[in-house]
């Protein structure tokens, strides 16, 4: 604005006494203004000569022309106001709008990034489950293949330590039918000595001195091997029962009546069956003990045989287990919202566990049935036929 430096006319007095003494005002200016009413306001109008009626004349229009500029100013700038509000809003409209669709698109992205990550890890899963039914089922090849031996050499074991009984079960009879045979041969042996000798001698005969008894260890590893200890302790007992039966050979025993040949005679053959019995006897103690190690061996082997039936049980099912991984797939699908109709579907996460995929044709032509079905012109046919069936059940 440019000031003005002295007024020249009364055009130019009121202007600058109006404008405040400045040639170019802004348009904000206009509320600053204010025009001062002229001095002889003060007195009553009535005292007002003509010149001064004039003057206030001019003043009110003044006014009047100031009021007018600055209803102008305010309905301009109530249309700027409008203008500056409208375009703000459109604005903000705008940038809400760019915001709204750049969080659209953030959302799906990372749907896409969450969709891509979980088919990553499914796979991770895939991977780590098939590498551990691979190595389950390594390990149960190997632990099977190790049973497998060991039942091959079990059952030799079982075959060899059977064949092994079987024969000294025969060895053992032989002895025992040999050790009836001199028990029953006794009265022929002495048919020629008198009857009432004969049953004395079979009394004597029968006869036993109390003798050690040997221990046997049923339980032993290996009841083929040498075994020192054994065998001296049943010398020490045949050797103490011996020195019994020469006690019991004494011929202060002998019967009266009775020659000294014939009790000679009985006193040999008594020996010879207490030798025999003894002979028995240890027999049928390795023989115990031979098939208490031929049970242990079959026990072993009945052990094994079982451990490789639940090898093979566990194979099974393991590969039952691969079967139904590798046949259960799991497939991803997007699904639009409102095409999830189950009982759970308000939850956040529905159970599908019940859940079947049907295509969506065959909702579509199911709900056309239904409404086909419940026209009015179909509907009045559909109860009478409930009612009819109500009534026949009725």
């Amino acid at each position: 604005s440019t000031k003005w430096l002295g007024p020249n006319s009364a055009r130019q007095r009121a202007l600058y006494d109006m404008m405040g003494g400045v040639l170019e005002i802004k348009k904000e200016d206009i509320l600053k203004i204010e025009i001062p009413p002229p001095p002889f306001v003060s007195k009553p109008d009535t005292l007002w000569n003509e010149e001064e009626k004039k003057g206030f004349k001019e003043y009110e229009k003044k006014v009047k022309e100031l009021n007018e500029e600055r209803e102008k100013y305010r309905k301009t700038l109530e249309t700027e106001l409008k203008k500056l509000q409208t375009s703000i809003q459109e604005t903000t409209q705008i940038f809400d709008d760019t915001v709204s669709r750049l969080f659209e698109r953030k959302v799906k992205s990372e749907m896409v990034i969450y969709q891509e990550e979980l088919k990553i890890n499914n796979l991770l899963y895939s991977l780590l489950l098939d590498e551990e039914l691979s190595t389950r089922e390594a390990g149960l090849n190997h632990f099977l293949d190790k049973k497998r031996k060991e039942k091959l050499s079990t059952a030799e074991a079982v075959q060899v330590v059977r064949g092994q009984v079987d024969a000294y079960r025969e060895t053992y009879d032989n002895l025992a039918a040999e050790d009836k045979i001199l028990e029953r041969g006794f009265k022929k042996e002495f048919s020629d000595v008198p009857v009432h000798h004969v049953d004395h001698l079979f009394k004597l005969y029968k006869r036993r001195p109390r003798a050690q008894k040997i221990k046997m260890h049923l339980d032993t590893a290996n009841p083929y091997g040498d075994r020192p200890g054994s065998a001296r302790a049943y010398k020490e007992a045949l050797a103490h029962l011996m020195k019994a039966i020469d006690e019991m050979d004494d011929p202060e025993n002998m019967p009266e009546g009775l020659d000294l040949p014939v009790w000679e005679r009985f006193c040999l053959a008594r020996r010879t069956k207490v030798e025999s019995e003894q002979l028995v006897k240890r027999k049928a103690l390795t023989l115990a003990e031979m098939q208490a190690f031929l049970q242990k061996r079959m026990d072993d082997d009945e052990k094994i045989k079982m451990d490789i039936d639940k090898i093979l049980n566990e194979f099974n099912t393991l590969r039952e287990e691969k079967m139904r991984f590798q046949l259960d797939l799991t497939v991803q699908f997007l699904l639009k919202q409102g095409q999830v109709e189950l009982e759970s579907a308000a939850e956040l996460i529905p159970d599908y566990t019940d859940a079947i995929l049907i295509h969506k044709s065959v909702i579509e032509e199911l709900n056309c049935t239904i409404r086909v079905i419940f026209l009015p012109s179909h509907l009045h046919k559909n109860l009478l036929f409930i009612a009819t069936a109500y009534n026949l059940q009725w």
